[in-house]
């Protein structure tokens, strides 16, 4: 997939690994500030085939897809293709719910019928039709809202975008902005003291990528045994053998064990030692 990605790639303003699905997907922060997630994890975090999966979204119009240099592994820079977080549901729509791994279809069926269903309400509001079977429209005349609430909708599309440009509207943003900062200052001391207690980002990304180097391995070892597949019970087995639900949930005073776990378990299966490499700055990665 790798080979037609352009090899000027750009590097990320910041890369984090996160917990979805019952997997770990590396999400990264672009320099404009927009994040996106790496469609290698998605794909192997749900059991799907990467390439067919890039091929599609390549072909939709609201989906993008941008390829970013990472570490992957140690010094190992690689470029991958990342997913807009904010097309995620988009493309989650789109993906075949018989596709998906059995060992999270059902997680999965309960996120898309919910997308589903916020779609078909959005459509009812916008149109005015009920939120109901079609069976309850009486009279087919009733139908004739959905022109006139689209043509309505490019109005308000149009009156919107002059609002934005306004003073008015700049200084309803200034108010609104006023309010947030206040929120962000609460946040922020409780992220604060957060981060005395969990695990650091360079923590996480390390984590992250022993275990990925781990699930590698395993795959190598049983051939019929999917990387993606392979990496997922790597992670099921830290979070049992930590009791947690999500590997973010470790307390950064185990994070020595849960290296050593790793260690030891990757030393069980290949004979050889996995290395602990951990990349300070991995908050501001900038490729080097």
């Amino acid at each position: 997939m790798s080979s037609d990605l352009p090899a000027s790639a750009p590097s990320p303003h910041e890369q984090l690994p996160i917990p979805l699905f019952d997997g770990v997907v590396l999400a990264v922060r672009s320099g404009d500030g927009l994040i996106f997630l790496d469609l290698r994890d998605l794909c192997a975090t749900l059991g799907l085939d990467v390439a067919s999966q890039r091929r599609r979204i390549l072909t939709m119009d609201d989906v993008r897809l941008a390829p970013f240099r990472v570490s992957v592994g140690g010094k190992q820079i690689r470029t991958r293709d990342f997913l807009l977080l904010d097309d995620v549901p988009l493309w989650l729509l789109s993906v075949q719910q018989r596709r998906v791994n059995p060992e999270v279809r059902e997680r999965f069926s309960y996120v898309k019928t919910y997308l589903v269903s916020a779609v078909r309400q959005a459509f009812a509001q916008l149109t005015g039709l009920p939120d109901a079977p079609s069976s309850t429209i009486e009279d087919l005349s009733e139908l004739d809202r959905i022109d006139q609430a689209l043509s309505q909708l490019a109005v308000l599309g149009q009156r919107q975008a002059e609002l934005e440009q306004s003073q008015a509207r700049a200084r309803t943003a200034y108010r609104d902005l006023r309010s947030l900062l206040s929120e962000l200052r609460e946040r922020v001391q409780e992220l604060e003291h957060q981060a005395h207690t969990r695990l650091s980002p360079t923590q996480r990304g390390t984590i992250y990528r022993m275990v990925q180097t781990w699930g590698q391995a395993r795959a190598q070892q049983t051939p019929d045994l999917a990387p993606g597949l392979a990496i997922r019970r790597s992670w099921a087995e830290v979070n049992a053998r930590f009791g947690v639900s999500t590997y973010t949930d470790l307390p950064a005073s185990r994070y020595d064990d849960v290296v050593q776990f790793i260690q030891d378990r990757y030393r069980d299966l290949t004979g050889k030692e996995l290395p602990r490499i951990e990349q300070h700055g991995l908050e501001e990665f900038d490729g080097a």
